[in-house]
């Protein structure tokens, strides 16, 4: 079987990744999404446990059309009725980057009346169209003239967690803030701090990738789960897989902290959802206040949009840089931001930069190294070999 995971813009590489480490097959890096194979129970298993996928599409055909006629009488020609019943439902989501075809509703109903004609030549009915919650979801793909069709085995997009019952101004994504403890390298057991942690996301996932609690529960009803082909014993097998992996003793001291009182009781809400508040402590405190730490990872998201002026983004990105040099030597931070002025005016040299969408909006997410002492001083106890060697020179 082939799948296409999607994911969201920056995040490829780090899916990647996970599909490796998880035994998939053939993987294939693409915009926004990896491509790989593997049997029904790599489909399981990527949908309980991949943290950076939005949606597991199921890989059904490629063909090329000239015309919505060609379109209509390919997608007609596939025996839908061995993945439906007349007593189930689907729906169609179609996604459009042609100069041929650009109306995307057009081409969704047009694929819904190819199913449809098929149903009512066999047997003079046809199964019921549902938007809502369907048992088969059709994703309909065309970049200029070719369509490729997948099945949706998700359901509801895999970033909804199910633990974030509240939330704040410009909440960050479950599969982004996944992304970003993956990404920043953290060894998973250094304790690691959120000094901006809003509604708390990056704490709980990256409290569940230190435990290795699967992303999503056994009892979240996948689209999958409605299939005719769907094997109950196989889920079960690979779920009691996963919950034997569990280990919450390695979940290091997690730390959260926030001016907002609003925000501290939303992510001490969140995260006690998340069944998760005996690892993660989040409390009221202003970061420029904060006695800093050695051999900490740091791994924020500030404030930039609206709630602040401009001058005072770049004041307050500049004050951020100050207050990592002066209390935060010794650790490692990694800022995520959508203003690239304001991540100028840090003031640091990034050791890493990756591009990443937050929603919509470009956003550099930055690693900054703060040095305990002069960085040539750093280099200098790292390498005590090349140095001496230096000084001969030198000398």
């Amino acid at each position: 079987m082939k799948f296409i995971a999607k994911t969201l813009e920056g995040l490829e590489e780090i899916l990647a990744e996970e599909l490796s480490e998880m035994g998939a097959q053939d993987i294939e890096i693409w915009k926004r999404a990896v491509a790989y194979t593997g049997d029904k129970m790599t489909l399981y298993k990527s949908n309980l446990l991949l943290r950076t996928c939005l949606k597991v599409l199921v890989f059904m055909k490629e063909f090329s059309v000239e015309n919505e006629i060609d379109l209509y009488n390919e997608i007609k020609k596939i025996p839908w009725e061995d993945y439906l019943s007349l007593e189930d439902t689907f729906a169609i989501d179609s996604v459009v980057n042609s100069e041929k075809f650009r109306h995307a509703n057009f081409i969704a109903l047009k694929a819904k009346d190819a199913i449809a004609d098929r149903f009512r030549e066999k047997y003079n009915q046809r199964p019921n169209v549902d938007t809502q919650d369907p048992t088969l979801k059709i994703n309909v793909h065309i970049r200029e003239n070719i369509v490729t069709l997948s099945l949706d085995s998700s359901g509801h997009s895999l970033h909804m967690r199910g633990y974030r019952k509240h939330s704040v101004d410009a909440p960050l994504n479950e599969v982004l803030a996944a992304g970003l403890v993956l990404m920043s390298g953290w060894d998973k057991s250094s304790p690691m701090v959120d000094p901006m942690c809003g509604s708390g996301t990056i704490l709980c996932e990256a409290a569940r990738i230190a435990g290795k609690i699967p992303p999503q529960s056994p009892d979240r009803t996948f689209a999958f789960k409605k299939w005719k082909s769907y094997d109950p014993v196989l889920w079960e097998m690979v779920c009691d897989e996963a919950e034997s992996k569990i280990n919450t003793n390695d979940i290091p001291s997690l730390l959260g902290y926030d001016l907002n009182q609003k925000a501290v009781q939303v992510a001490i809400t969140n995260i006690g959802e998340a069944g998760l508040s005996e690892f993660i402590e989040v409390e009221k405190e202003d970061f420029f206040y904060l006695e800093g730490s050695q051999n900490i990872m740091l791994i924020f998201n500030p404030p930039y949009d609206g709630r602040l002026k401009e001058k005072d983004v770049l004041d307050f990105y500049s004050f951020i840089g100050d207050k990592l040099k002066l209390s935060f030597q010794g650790c490692t931070a990694w800022i995520l931001s959508g203003h690239m002025a304001a991540m100028k005016n840090i003031g640091l040299r990034p050791s890493a930069k990756k591009s990443l969408l937050n929603g919509s909006i470009p956003s550099l997410f930055c690693r900054y190294d703060m040095y305990a002492g002069s960085k040539k001083q750093k280099w200098q106890d790292m390498y005590p070999q090349e140095t001496a060697k230096e000084n001969e020179k030198k000398n």
